[in-house]
């Protein structure tokens, strides 16, 4: 019985093989010469400077530190070197 049915298996499964050879799932096509997707990004600032977070253009490298706030005995009151009520008159 085993004789009666393997040629017609052999051959069903060697026609399967040979078919599945030529077909892919996803077959090796050359690709296209498109354009990388990078896109070139003309800054504002220019070079050597850059944005701050309020929108203007500032050098790079330079780091601003601002003074201590000190607060100092003064006749009267204590200065603290921002504006009060006198600050302008002497």
């Amino acid at each position: 019985m085993l004789t009666k049915y393997f040629l017609p298996v052999a051959l069903a499964a060697g026609t399967l093989m040979l078919s599945s050879a030529g077909s892919q799932a996803m077959p090796l096509v050359k690709p296209s010469a498109a354009p990388l997707p990078i896109e070139s990004v003309g800054w504002r600032c220019g070079r050597g400077w850059h944005m701050n977070r309020w929108g203007r253009c500032v050098p790079n490298g330079r780091v601003i530190i601002r003074p201590m706030h000190v607060r100092h005995w003064h006749p009267g009151f204590w200065h603290h070197g921002r504006w009060h009520p006198g600050y302008w008159t002497w």
